[in-house]
């Protein structure tokens, strides 16, 4: 095995042990207490009334591992039971999902951290498999260095770390974003039968996993449409019939591909159920001719394997639209910002990332300045030759370009997580300028003179790689620094995981992870009652046995053991009137005191001696 091969396997193996290892202790979170008990009731019941929000493939996958173990089903939850329409007053997308997925995992005799232990390792296989092709595509494109930087940044980015752990879809999304892409250009470039149907297959897979790669449809359209256009003239209308034909191939196959899946999960699912649920979902949907349309799919035996999966990307799209309400610089909002997927970035990626990042792109700007002033065209033919030359590169830019202008638009900003697809894409392009830019400064020997000589041409890589390296190695000390708790970093600009909340919060830094830590914090502090003010995905009781948990009014001082979390903390409006500012908050009567522990810089807990 090539030495290269060796330090990718090397990279691939340290970040698989550091996602399994960070996640022991990690109770599930907000998100995972739905989506995990969803997809066993998918492979077991054959009946996706619940959480149809996401595609079923990574609910799936996190729950093969539970059918080797005895699981109880809780066949006699109000969320499993309870027709959608009987309560008018119940969220359908949320209350009957948290309900059945508490009574799974925490009210059935049910072992929860064995179980989210086992579920989570297939996550972590999707991301070293995403690893996997990104080191891949980018050695194949640009060669070992590239590849080797990129698989670097890829193993060490707290954001993908924190992610690859958890029963969620954001990981697996970047791994459909990117292999898919893969597939893609593999077509584009050798456009034959047997590359349209891998290709058509991976689209399809991709497809199942998030609803947000539903955007890879009109982004591979466009990408097809450029790279017709850019044909030389006598070839464009042999290149739109071949294009066209294997891009229309490859969708059929993807379609086939959802329609196959989805079958599969409603199989048992009543057909009357589920046109009532849809019909009472979509009730509220600002669009009523969609709402019309998903209905009436969703309503006919042959169609409704697709109707079930418009369903759900028509509650994607009325989320994206309503908003999250959420901290965020200062203000409690539903509404949204234009800054926040920008600054919020700035400060989860590590400052050698950004610096790196930032770096690369002057060193694009640079080529095509010093391109277009010695000589270079830019007339639309020499424009054609640029984007054949660099179709892969303006393909990634064209995915994270489209993807940035959705997420900002939209109002849910709940986290970097929802961004996260483009990260191995800017990753790949900032590794391309940095390998190439270190590699620059080398020629061939023509006339060896001795060492001296060869030290001389490779003294300019030398320092470049140096440079690189303290940067790479930078990044990686202050991920590893705040091992287990690889969401809630931030980097040194923005103070750190101490700091970190002061910003931004939910999924960025408090999901709901830490109450076992919690509960070990307690009993090994013997403490005997504690006020407690969670954002969870587990009831504390579940794991807290030693001391008595009491509620409180959040507004009004407090004494004694007192545990908050962070995005409560900052959350919380006095009232719970909503949008509030940074001053209007339930708990700035707590703002004087400083916490003695804080539990997986998510939880702080206080010891309040006087009001």
């Amino acid at each position: 095995m090539k030495k290269i091969n060796l330090l990718a396997v090397g990279f691939l193996a340290v970040f698989g042990i550091l996602a399994f290892t960070s996640m022991w202790n990690d109770n599930a979170n907000y998100d995972e207490r739905i989506h995990l008990p969803a997809g066993y009731s998918y492979l077991t019941q054959q009946d996706m009334r619940l959480n149809p929000e996401h595609p079923p493939l990574v609910k799936d996958l996190a729950a093969l591992p539970l059918l080797f173990i005895k699981v109880n089903f809780p066949y006699q939850s109000w969320g499993w039971n309870t027709p959608l329409a009987a309560d008018s007053s119940r969220s359908p997308s949320w209350q009957t999902d948290v309900g059945f997925g508490n009574d799974f995992l925490y009210y059935s005799g049910n072992d929860a951290q064995k179980i989210m232990r086992l579920a989570r390792i297939p996550m972590i296989l999707i991301g070293i498999l995403l690893g996997f092709y990104v080191f891949k595509f980018c050695r194949e494109l640009w060669g070992d260095l590239a590849g080797t930087l990129a698989l670097a940044f890829y193993s060490f980015s707290p954001t993908i770390l924190a992610h690859t752990r958890l029963v969620t879809t954001d990981v697996a999304a970047a791994a459909s974003f990117f292999i898919s892409f893969y597939y893609f250009y593999k077509w584009i470039r050798a456009p034959g039968r047997r590359n349209a149907i891998i290709f058509g297959l991976v689209f399809g897979i991709a497809l199942l996993t998030k609803f947000s790669t539903v955007l890879l449809i009109p982004i591979f359209g466009l990408l097809v449409l450029i790279f017709i256009l850019i044909q030389d003239g006598g070839e464009k209308i042999r290149a739109l019939k071949k294009y066209a034909v294997g891009f229309i191939t490859a969708s059929i196959i993807a379609l086939v591909v959802i329609g196959s899946v989805y079958a599969f999960h409603i199989w048992h699912y009543p057909p009357q159920k589920q046109a009532v649920d849809t019909a009472f979902i979509l009730s509220t949907f600002g669009y009523k001719p969609l709402a019309n349309l998903s209905v009436r799919i969703s309503s006919r035996p042959y169609l409704r394997a697709w109707g079930h999966y418009f369903l759900g990307l028509l509650m994607t799209l009325q989320r994206s639209g309503g908003g999250n309400t959420t901290y965020y610089l200062g203000s409690v909002s539903a509404n949204g910002s234009r800054s926040y997927f920008p600054v919020v970035y700035l400060m989860k990626e590590p400052l050698a990332y950004i610096l790196l990042e930032l770096f690369a792109v002057y060193l694009a700007l640079k080529t095509f300045i010093d391109y277009k002033k010695y000589g270079g065209a830019t007339g639309g033919r020499e424009i054609a030759g640029l984007l054949k030359k660099y179709f892969a590169e303006f393909g990634m830019l064209t995915i994270i370009a489209v993807y940035w202008i959705f997420s900002i638009r939209a109002k849910l900003n709940i986290g970097i997580r929802h961004i996260l697809p483009t990260l191995p894409f800017i990753y790949a392009l900032t590794a391309k300028q940095i390998s190439f830019w270190i590699t620059g400064g080398t020629e061939r020997i023509s006339d060896y003179k001795g060492f001296w000589q060869i030290f001389g041409l490779y003294w300019r890589r030398i320092k470049r790689s140096f440079v690189v390296a303290l940067l790479l190695i930078w990044a990686a000390v202050s991920v590893l620094y705040i091992w287990p708790s690889f969401l809630t970093y931030f980097n040194e600009a923005a103070g750190g995981a101490d700091g970190g909340y002061k910003y931004v919060v939910d999924s960025n830094l408090d999901w709901g992870q830490d109450i076992l830590r919690l509960s070990e914090f307690i009993k090994q502090n013997n403490i005997k009652e504690i006020k407690m003010d969670y954002f969870s995905g587990a009831p504390a009781e579940y794991y807290i046995k030693t001391a008595k948990i009491d509620s409180y009014n959040r507004e009004m001082p407090q004494t004694g053991w007192l545990a908050v979390s962070a995005t409560i903390y900052m959350g919380a409006c006095k009232g719970d009137k909503i949008p509030c500012s940074y001053n209007e908050r339930a708990y700035t009567w707590l703002d004087k005191y400083k916490p003695v522990a804080k539990i997986g810089y998510s939880i702080f807990v206080y010891d309040i001696k006087e009001k």
